[in-house]
């Protein structure tokens, strides 16, 4: 029997390389039900590739192993740098103190990320970014392992970290294909190098794992899940990064699971807001995006934006303890001028008045509420003034015709004059009995989400949720120039029916207990009115307390203990109009087990030669576009027409990070683009050098201009420094200068010939 420590040749670790990164490449895989999408793998697949890349390339110049695993921790440092913190880095790479500044915060969104989302959770920057520095550790330890240490067998342990991942989350998310397909990676780098070595010793340890792979997820515990009181369901609501994105899926549960209870001296309720949506993403609605507020103490919160002096207000005090729940917003009444008991760093956000916190959590809180209950009356606002130049009064770009006409036909039948007058116009043509309420028709129908695309189809089919209902109304507000948002929370929920008619808080006020499920989560719109602010309205049918806001009343001289004068709150009870459409059923067998976010289904069968051949094709564009580069710089240091190479290699970086397209113009012209989308102090003189260079070579009498590579690299260090993440990889992978080039050739080829 010949030891696992034979000696490896330098030549014969390339293909031990290889083997390692695929077996990283499919373990990672597995994480597909934890993680939703694919982006997050693919940029796996390009650390690991790097990281044991740059060790086996090494190794063919260099006989010691230990030289090609220091290489791979070199190289795994400086790739998560330029990947991550390129802007505080050394020529990109090189890691500074502002750097693991940097990494720190990182992992502390990640960290808060991960609290927070619900499963599969978005892959967001902060998780990426530790899945990129686990993987490339992983990559270096196995690379040390098999090929310096040459202990093959040791490089099952990490393999086997990343696959029992989704176990430990919970044995359901557990896919037995990729321990099979990770143990086949793995029984091939056990393969003896030689006839006489006996089999028995790698395969016996290859069965041992593959068994204790199979074996982890009935063995292991899973991770506890959390449940109400008074619902069967298990799992925690998640607001996650965007609290709308899951809002369908979270009321779509079949068992509602208890959100949080409270006790009010409302004795209608609180709507209980998360977070207000402003801004788009593209054609989504996004929270409002601040930075961390800490002198915004939420002991003393600031005045409702827009509330005017003569809107009658009533103070109520409120009670909450947190459930079942995660995330960073926490539920308020609004407006919130006062808040206690809370643990951990909260700030309020002007705008919205949203609290919100970047390293705690809402999960088993409790926490006192001092608020206003907002009284405006109608006569108020219909007397507000049009708000129409305010920036959230404009419709988001790209939204299709049929919206805003369908707002304007509203608003004209019911011959609407007042902006206020047309708000109540839409909150009726919604809960007028034309529309009616669903979970799961948008889900079959397919028009799903709060994406604007979504609207046409949602108005003609006349069916949906509260994220349908409130998006549809607030757009369709901004068409008619009318400020509008909308409100992803909580609706007031149901009284305890335990509640004693006696309770009453610490100063002796009477408080009513109420309890807040997952099928209370809601969003609303509101509309802002000058001299009022952000109003409430309720388009979504049989849901909510319908915003009616009564006229000033007179004061009745023949009753002095009542002042009639006072406003009267809105109604509490939920108002269903008896023309109401019937709810669409929600039993149709199609919506399967997409209907919740805690399922998840394989994204890909990873099939071994499959996953070969897209490596290869994926470092096929990064190889091109380096040859391109390094013929350049010859051509700088030697050609008769260095400042045309020079500028070119500036144009083709500048296209490949996003920052021009095709058609660039003039050295001038790209010179001026590239100065209003970054700072160029520390290479304004070098950009200014080439762009005259290359002015005179090609357009002076044809006399030898001379070009510094130097200037070259110190504009390349600026353009990629400013860019993004996301475009820097995809820069290094899939260049576009790359791809202009094999579009232009397919042209060309395609052209008949005469």
């Amino acid at each position: 029997m010949v030891s696992t420590s034979a000696p490896v040749r330098p030549k014969g670790s390339l293909g031990t390389s290889a083997l390692l990164g695929l077996g990283l490449i499919v373990a990672s895989a597995s994480l597909h039900s934890v993680l939703d999408g694919i982006i997050w793998w693919l940029d796996l697949v390009v650390v690991v590739a790097i990281v044991l890349g740059s060790a086996a390339a090494i190794r063919i110049f260099v006989r010691a192993r230990w030289v090609g695993s220091a290489v791979a921790v070199v190289v795994a440092v400086a790739l998560i740098t330029l990947l991550f913190a390129a802007d505080t880095a050394l020529i990109g790479m090189i890691p500074t103190p502002d750097t693991w500044q940097r990494f720190g915060d990182l992992t502390a969104a990640a960290n808060a990320s991960i609290q927070e989302q619900a499963l599969p959770a978005q892959a967001t920057q902060g998780i990426l970014f530790l899945l990129c520095w686990v993987i490339a550790a992983l990559a270096v330890l196995m690379d040390i392992t098999a090929i310096w240490r040459r202990s093959p067998a040791l490089a099952g342990i990490p393999l086997l970290v990343i696959v029992v991942v989704p176990s430990i989350v919970s044995p359901d998310l557990a896919d037995p294909l990729f321990f099979l397909a990770t143990a086949a990676v793995y029984l091939v780098m056990l393969r003896p190098p030689a006839r006489k070595i006996h089999k028995s010793v790698a395969f016996g340890l290859g069965a041992a794992a593959l068994v204790g792979a199979l074996a982890a997820p009935i063995v292991l515990p899973s991770v506890p899940s959390m449940s109400g009181a008074a619902g069967g369901g298990g799992g925690a609501i998640s607001t996650g990064i965007n609290p709308m994105l899951d809002l369908g899926s979270d009321l779509r549960r079949s068992d509602p699971i208890t959100a949080l209870t409270y006790t009010t001296t409302s004795s209608n309720g609180q709507y209980l807001r998360l977070t207000t949506l402003e801004d788009f993403d593209g054609d989504e609605w996004e929270p409002v995006s601040i930075d961390a507020r800490p002198d915004n103490d939420v002991a003393s919160i600031g005045s409702a934006p827009g509330l005017g002096a003569d809107v009658a207000t009533s103070p109520t005090t409120t009670a909450v303890q947190i459930e079942n729940s995660v995330g960073r917003w926490l539920p308020v009444p609004y407006p919130a001028t006062e808040i206690t008991g809370l643990t951990g760093d909260w700030y309020w956000e002007p705008d919205g008045l949203s609290i919100r916190t970047e390293n705690s959590n809402m999960r088993s809180q409790e926490y006192n509420v001092r608020s206003l209950a907002l009284q405006p009356t109608s006569d108020q606002l219909s007397a507000a003034q049009s708000s129409a130049n305010l920036p959230l009064a404009a419709p988001p770009a790209g939204l299709d015709p049929v919206v805003g006409e369908t707002a304007l036909e509203v608003v004209s039948a019911a011959g609407a004059e007042t902006d206020y007058d047309r708000a109540v116009a839409l909150q009726d043509y919604f809960r007028g009995g034309d529309f009616a309420y669903s979970e799961n028709a948008p889900v079959r129908q397919g028009f799903d989400g709060s994406s604007i695309d979504v609207l046409p189809e949602f108005l003609e089919q006349q069916t949906g949720y509260c994220v349908h209902f409130s998006s549809a109304m607030a757009v369709m507000a901004r068409t008619l120039g009318i400020p509008s948002r909308v409100v992803v929370g909580f609706l007031p929920g149901e009284v305890d029916p335990n509640q004693e008619n006696t309770d009453a808080d610490a100063e002796g006020n009477v408080v009513t207990r109420f309890t807040v499920s997952s099928d209370n989560l809601h969003a609303w719109p509101e509309l802002y009115f000058e001299g009022v602010g952000w109003t409430r309205f309720e388009p979504t049918p049989g849901r909510g307390i319908n915003a009616v806001y009564p006229s000033a009343a007179i004061d009745n001289p023949n009753t002095p203990e009542i002042d009639e004068s006072q406003p009267t709150p809105p109604s509490a009870a939920p108002t269903t109009p008896s023309t109401a459409a019937p709810t669409v059923p929600t039993d149709d067998p199609t919506t399967g087990s997409g209907a919740t976010s805690d399922t998840a289904t394989p994204v890909m069968v990873p099939i071994i030669l499959s996953i070969l051949g897209a490596l290869l094709l994926l470092a096929t564009p990064a190889i091109a576009r380096a040859a391109i580069r390094a013929r350049r710089t010859s051509a700088i240091r030697s050609s008769h027409e260095p400042a045309s190479a020079a500028w070119a290699e500036i144009v083709d970086t500048a296209r490949d990070l996003g920052y021009i397209g095709t058609a660039v113009g003039t050295p001038r012209d790209v010179e001026r683009v590239l100065r209003q989308r970054m700072d160029f102090t520390s290479a304004s003189d070098h950009i200014q050098r080439l762009r005259m260079s290359v002015e005179r070579e090609v357009f002076a009498d044809g006399s030898q201009v001379s070009v510094e590579v130097a200037d070259v690299d110190a504009v390349r260090n600026v353009l990629t420094r400013n860019a993004g993440a996301s475009d820097r990889l995809r820069a290094a992978v899939l260049p576009a200068t790359i791809v202009d080039r094999v579009l232009t050739l397919r042209a060309k080829l395609s052209v008949p010939r005469t």
